[in-house]
């Protein structure tokens, strides 16, 4: 990822976390000049997707419905790959394996040597179209009505399908990470992964390390609630690194270029 790229990340980051940002404190945040920052998103105001007034930017309802999944899917993706490669390494055949809807497991898509001889449970769409292409990964999709910013079904009709097939493994992340606590934005998403969590056996959280210390709506769950967390990125923090240790939360950390 170039940095432009992680500058992205970090502006879509906050202003997903918080509604608004200030340009002055992205500016200063990320160490380049105020006129750096209007360029990095200059396509996304043009078009609409963000606002930008009296030197703020704040989301829209088009970033909301069109570009938040897509835009996301693309930034940090060296550690969402690093982090999917390690942990798809567990799976066992034979299974069933549930899959949550981020785009941090959408990068299962690259290994789907993990997976043959499983049954795959998830409701995005992504991986249920590329996993599709191999007959030797069976597939259960949840179904329900298609959600555009998710990119994944979600609903009524979601969860009911989620709460009647019981998993040996549940791979998820979020969109936040602050202490031990993982953060989920939208509702609808909350209490699908909520239904996975529960109807699972062994919970493992996926985390690129952008999101540590970062804060979103909803609590969904706490790490110590899952078997193992595999994180990666480029920087992991020695204070958060010590808080895992102190709590018992068994992980792993793997450093990636970006």
């Amino acid at each position: 990822m170039d940095l432009k790229e992680n500058r992205l990340s970090i502006i879509m980051e906050e202003i997903i976390s918080h509604g608004q940002v200030e340009i002055k404190s992205l500016s200063k945040k990320l160490k380049v000049s105020t006129m750096t920052i209007y360029r990095d998103v200059e396509e996304f105001t043009k078009s609409g997707v963000l606002k930008k007034e009296k030197g703020i930017l704040t989301s829209s309802q088009t970033f909301t419905l069109e570009y938040f999944h897509d835009v996301r899917a693309n930034l940090n993706l060296d550690p969402k790959i690093k982090v999917a490669e390690e942990a798809g390494k567990i799976i066992k055949p034979n299974s069933f394996v549930a899959i949550d809807d981020s785009t941090t497991c959408l990068q299962f898509s690259h290994f789907p040597k993990y997976f043959e001889g499983t049954t795959v449970v998830t409701n995005n769409i992504k991986l249920i179209n590329i996993f599709s292409k191999n007959p030797k990964i069976k597939i259960i999709s949840l179904g329900g009505r298609y959600n555009r910013p998710t990119g994944s079904f979600l609903g009524l009709s979601t969860e009911n399908t989620a709460s009647q097939i019981p998993c040996h493994y549940l791979f998820m992340s979020s969109s936040s990470l602050d202490g031990t606590k993982i953060y989920t934005h939208d509702e609808n998403v909350y209490r699908t992964k909520a239904i996975q969590m529960i109807n699972s056996e062994k919970k493992y959280f996926l985390c690129d390390s952008s999101k540590i210390g970062k804060k979103a709506m909803n609590v969904q769950a706490d790490l110590t609630e899952f078997e193992k967390c595999f994180f990666a990125g480029s920087h992991f923090d020695k204070g958060f690194e010590s808080l895992l240790k102190k709590k018992k939360i068994s992980f792993s950390y793997f450093k990636t270029k970006n």
